[in-house]
């Protein structure tokens, strides 16, 4: 998602950047409080110590800070899903692939669902939540293909469909888990959901996991 368009030239000096970056942590930081509707520019101003003006020297409204926090998070959340063949290893790779991810909405649960919000009206925030999630399914669509070839998955299911099914399975927990409230009041640890996660993405598959192999 380019911010090339409603916002200001990149800063030149440290100074500058500092005070972007000031104003972006500022800004997220109001609209997860708040919301993107409820949010203004003096809101953000007044969280990062600043004045209009110095806002507006950087960026056109709050919808263009907006999209340069998207341009971040998008940014992260693509390499977290990109997981090399480092990993071979079917039940390490599907463990590393929820980790990687569940850490992602950890960092970045409230502001996309911010992003869920402003998307309800603007075009390209859809755009960029589908582009990560077709990513997301692309790269386990092609996993499960793999996984049938070498008979180590059971191949009477397909992989597209089981790849929407699983990922929509570990985003919608995500947003469950680490959306507003739900992980204040939950007693189970990142590494408990991250192995539930997995055992029940393997079960689906017909992989047996390496504690099952052991029974």
């Amino acid at each position: 998602m380019s911010t090339a368009t409603g916002t200001r030239a990149q800063p030149l000096t440290e100074r500058g950047r500092r005070t972007r970056e000031n104003l972006l942590a500022a800004g997220r930081r109001v609209f997860e409080e708040r919301g993107y509707a409820n949010t203004r520019i003096s809101d953000i101003a007044k969280a990062a110590g600043v004045s209009h003006g110095t806002v507006y020297t950087w960026f056109d409204d709050k919808e263009s800070l907006l999209r340069a926090l998207v341009d971040d998070i998008v940014t992260e959340v693509f390499a977290a899903l990109a997981i090399g063949d480092d990993v071979p290893e079917p039940e390490q790779r599907m463990l590393e692939a929820n980790r990687r991810y569940l850490a992602a909405y950890r960092r970045h649960g409230r502001m996309l669902e911010v992003v869920e919000e402003a998307a309800a009206t603007d075009a390209r925030y859809r755009d960029a939540l589908a582009g990560v999630r077709r990513d997301h399914v692309g790269r386990v669509t092609r996993d499960i293909a793999r996984l049938q070839r070498d008979g180590i998955a059971e191949r009477d299911v397909d992989p597209a469909v089981a790849a929407g099914a699983l990922c929509a399975m570990v985003e919608g927990f995500g947003r469950h888990w680490y959306g507003r409230g739900e992980q204040a009041v939950s007693t189970h640890d990142d590494e408990t959901a991250v192995e539930t996660l997995t055992r029940l993405w393997a079960r689906g598959l017909g992989i047996r996991t390496a504690r099952e192999e052991q029974r």
